[in-house]
This record gives C-alpha cells, structure tokens and sequence, in this order.
C-alpha cells in the first residue's frame, strides 16, 4: 500500500481488518437461453446467466455454463476510516448522530414511491386550480383551453350561460360540430387529437405547445400523443356550407413553427422501471427492477441478449477494462465480458442495495445503501478496500482525476485518494441529501435537496460557490467543455457557466420535474422528464428544437452515444430511442 496521502487531515487514520480467507466457490445453475423472432428455443453455449432474445424475449431451456467465481467478503480487506473530522453537531462524521430523516430511503423503491407521490400530488394540484366550481371537469378543461386562447384567466362564467363563451356573428347559426370547443368559433382547420375530438389548429397548438398541457381541453384525459390529424371531412363540410349560407372564413391562422415532435422508436422488452443505461460500440445496456440486464444492438433495435443472474432490482452499471459491472438491490456485483456477454464473477461484501460505481483505473468503486463504499480490482474481483465514514446511504459516485467522490444522504460529499484509499476530505455545506455529482474543469459539482449546486475545487475541496436558482430538489447534473447543466423538481433546467460560474439561461418546457440530463454530440443538451418526455435544447440558442414522446410513464435515465443517438429508459419499462446528433 502506498504512502498516506500528504493532503490527509492529521487526524485520520487507517483501520485495517483482516478476515480469515475463504476460497471463491463455483455458482453452479443457471443457464443461456435463446429465442429468435418466431419464439423461444433451447440454446447452447458457454457463459452463465445470459439469455439470448433476438425479438426481446426470453425463453428456451437452460444448458449447463461454465463455473464463475464468487468473490465474497471474507477475502483480506483494507477497511478505511475518517475520524476526527466533526460535523456542525460536533459529532465525529461516520457516527450516528441520530438524524433518521434518510431512514426511509435505504431502498431505491421507496425512493420512486416518493417520487410518484410528489408528481400525484402536484399534478392533482394542478387539476384543483384548474377547475372551476359551477362546472364539471371536461367543460372545466375546455374553459380553461378558452380563456387562454382569449387571453384572459380565471373564471369564464361571465361569457355565457354555464360559464362558457357564446357563439357570436356568423359562428351563431353555425352547427356545434362546426365549432372549436376552445374558442366556439367556426374552425377553419380542424384537426383531432389522440382521443378523437375535434379543435381548430392554432387553438390546440397554442394549448399543447406553447402552454405546454398533455391533456384533451373537452375530457381531461391524458393525451397518448400529440400528433394532430387533419379531419378533411370535417374542413370540407365546413366549406360548403360557408358557400350556401354566405358566410365568409378567415384564413387559418398558424402558430408559429415550435419545436419538432420527434417520433421515437420504442423498444419493449423490460417488465418493470429502468435505472440504469450504457452505450458500448454498437450496443446498449439497459438495467432494470425486473432484475435483468437486457443488450440490444443500437442497428437493428432488438434485444439480442438478457443477463440474467441477480435475484433483485438492477440498480447502476459500470464499464472499464472491456468488462460490464452491474450492482443489484440482491447486495451484489457482477461482472460480465462485454465481447462475449458471459459471466465472469459475482462480487460479495456489501450488505444493501449497491446504487452507485465507476471505474477508476484498476479500481471498482462501489456505493451503497449500506453507507459504505467497496474498491475492487477489476482483474481479480478482489475487494481490496472498505470506506467507510458516511453517516447515510451513498447515492452517486464520480471520478475526478486521482480522486473519487461519493455523495451521501447524509447531505455530504467525501472524496477518496484512488492511490491511498483514503478519505482526504469532507466536503460539508448541504443541507439536504446529495443525490448527484458532476466533475470537469478542475471541480466537483454536488446538487442536493436543498435545491442548490455546491461547487468544490477539486485540489483543495474547498468551496468555491454555492449556485442558487432552483425552487426545488436538483436531482441530476451533467457537463460539458463550457457548461454545468442541473435538473430540478422544479420542472426546469438550469445552464450555468463553467468559466465565472453564474447562470446563463433557464431551459423551461417541462411540465413536471426533471429527473435525467445527457449531453449529446455537443449539439444537445437533453432532458428526461416525469411528464414521460424527452426535450433536445440547442448548446448555441438554448432553444428547444426537439421533443421525443412514446414513452407513457416518467422517463428515469438517458444515455447517448458518439453517433448523435440519445436513449431514454422509462418507469414503463420500454427504452426510447431518439436520433439527436443527425
């Protein structure tokens, strides 16, 4: 073991254990199942716990595979230990001080229930201050969708009987199909929505796309899409009778051109939320609650492979050294050949979900919801280190030259020497659980619940700024050669500028809270959101040129690739994918 870092506080230490060796067993079972486009059939071939699935389907008899390797906690380990260093109660940091307010986020599963929680409640917040008291629901949408377009707000009830804008002039003696349920005038470009109602174009656009609402104005119901579809046959009953009664149309008014409603090619396959994706070569790793790992092929868009060996949800992947890592709510790792896809070894220590890795070097850094961080040498699966010092789960890990980062519910950051395995500090200052890092241009980003970015230098760990802006949680963080980019609760993305650290623009659009960011081909900055969409904002005008819809559930994770292409992994389970760069 190296010599203890120089920047190590005087009054740490390192706290060896040393447990008696016990030899790696062989998991035995398991099996390689296949199944083409027609359905499922036995197949052969080394590698455990892979299964083949041409058409994203499982299936065919298990064969025998090959031994692998358990590396389990009772190998040699160097246990690391931050003492001394006091947190603002005085107490030594690793120690309960008997805050309990992350008890209830130790599994990830409860930590989507709070999610779906938050946006139930906000949506039906929404809804109740949409509404109007003398009126249903769906005449309430349509009011609503009207006073918009109007210009006005509030309640309608002074237009007309019940509430609503009476038809006037010639719109009068028109037939009520003849008429745009938003502003009761004749439509003179009448298209249909997803449930098949009826509206003038630039009514409904300005509804959809400019006041950014997902739902029909006459029922309420959540559209399925936003496509509109010309109804000719409406438009030209409309002509005629014009033509026989002497009415004269205006000319269609047009909203100006918005962003792009991209079409996505939805890939199904997984059973439960994804929570993790990677890009390698041509093809793309998608980790989910269903406790596989599917492989597609970024080509075809077929599943051409599921892995298939935790006992749990799949929670975070890792690549390095032509190796995949997944860590599993089942406390384990494993290790997979990222040629051949097979089994290499499963990894044994943690005793809770492992949330959170990155490879550093020959290392493996793990975190986990039992407060600890594993190392592992990625060549023999061996655990070489435990640190251990946080007080609350670890949620994310990033690495940043020499050094790796773990942020903590605890509402700390730690940063950990890869050379020494030791705690050279403890980033403090949040008053909220740290739930994502960042690090480029020689500092290290920590967004939290306390709705703000923390910025830290990362020679010294001292903080250089604390960024506020947001009015909710930052729940995800991303970089580029120029930016730091924060995704909120608060429905929004924050752009802020690398160089002098101030913010440069505010991208809204988003109708819930944002919850994925992934820079794309430094063209892109892109935002998954719980509102089930995915929002392509230009890196030179911050405008949003593209909108990507298909999925029909919140969208949790993004990946892109060097080729332009951004996946997006749902809570429905489907992986979206969106040609971004092209």
């Amino acid at each position: 073991m190296d010599a203890p870092d120089p920047m190590s506080p005087s009054s740490s230490s390192l706290l060896t254990e040393t447990l008696p060796d016990a030899p790696a067993t062989a998991a035995a079972g398991g099996g390689v199942s296949s199944a083409d486009a027609g359905g499922g059939g036995g197949g052969g071939g080394g590698g455990g716990g892979v299964s083949s699935a041409a058409a994203g389907v499982s299936g065919g008899a298990g064969v025998p595979r090959a031994p692998v390797g358990v590396v389990g906690a009772d190998a040699s380990v160097l246990e690391v230990e931050q003492v001394g260093v006091n947190d603002d109660n005085g107490d030594a940091l690793g120690n309960d001080n008997g805050d309990d307010d992350n008890a209830s986020e130790n599994a990830e599963d409860c930590d989507k229930a709070a999610d779906v929680s938050r946006a139930m409640l906000e949506r039906t917040s929404t809804s109740l201050n949409a509404s109007v008291a003398t009126k249903g629901p769906s005449s309430n949408n349509a009011e609503t969708a009207r006073d918009s377009s109007s210009g006005k707000g509030g309640n309608a009830a002074a237009d007309g009987a019940g509430g609503g804008k009476l038809p006037t002039g010639s719109a009068a003696s028109a037939p009520s199909s003849f008429l745009c349920p938003i502003s009761m005038d004749i439509m003179t470009d009448p298209v249909m929505v997803a449930t098949g109602h009826t509206y003038d174009r630039c009514n409904i656009e300005r509804w959809l796309f400019q006041q950014n609402n997902r739902t029909c104005p006459v029922t309420g119901l959540r559209l399925r899409h936003l496509e509109l579809t010309a109804n000719f046959a409406l438009r030209n009953a409309i002509q005629e009778w014009a033509e026989t009664n002497g009415v004269a149309l205006p000319t269609p008014r047009r909203q100006p051109a918005g962003p792009t409603r991209s079409p996505a090619n939805i890939l199904e396959g997984h059973d439960e939320i994804i929570w993790a994706m990677e890009v390698s070569g041509k093809r793309l790793f998608s980790a989910s609650a269903d406790r596989t790992v599917r492989v597609w092929s970024t080509e075809s868009l077929r599943c051409d492979v599921v892995l298939e060996e935790h006992a749990r949800p799949v929670l975070s992947l890792a690549m390095g050294s032509g190796k995949l890592f997944s860590g599993s709510y089942d406390c384990r790792i494993c290790a997979w050949d990222l040629e051949s896809l097979r089994l290499l070894a499963c990894m044994e220590g943690h005793n809770d979900a492992v949330r959170a890795m990155v490879v550093a070097g020959r290392l493996l850094f793990s975190g986990s919801y039992d407060n600890t961080c594993r190392v592992w040498r990625v060549d023999t699966y061996a655990c070489v280190a435990k640190l251990v010092g946080h007080a609350g789960p670890v949620r994310t890990l990033v690495c940043s030259g020499s050094r790796v980062f773990s942020g903590s519910y605890d509402k700390t950051v730690r940063a950990w020497e890869s050379g020494t395995l030791q705690c050279v500090a403890s980033l403090e200052g949040h008053s909220g659980a740290v739930r994502a890092l960042a690090a480029g241009s020689g500092m290290v980003f920590s967004g939290s619940d306390d709705a703000t970015v923390r910025v830290w230098d990362h020679d010294s760990c001292t903080c250089l700024r604390t960024l506020e802006g947001h009015e909710d949680n930052v729940r995800v963080l991303a970089v580029d050669d120029r930016h730091l980019f924060s995704g909120s609760w608060d429905k929004t993305v924050r752009v802020w500028c690398l160089s002098t650290l101030t913010c440069l623009r505010v991208l809204e659009g988003h109708s819930e809270a944002v919850l994925a960011l992934a820079v794309c081909n430094n063209r892109y900055i892109v935002s998954g959101s719980y509102d089930t969409t995915v929002r392509f904002f230009s890196l030179e005008t911050f405008n949003c040129e593209k909108i990507g819809e298909g999925h029909e559930d919140a969208v949790r994770v993004l990946a892109s690739s060097d080729d332009g292409v951004v996946y997006s992994g749902s809570y429905d389970g489907s992986v979206g994918v969106w040609q971004g760069g092209q």
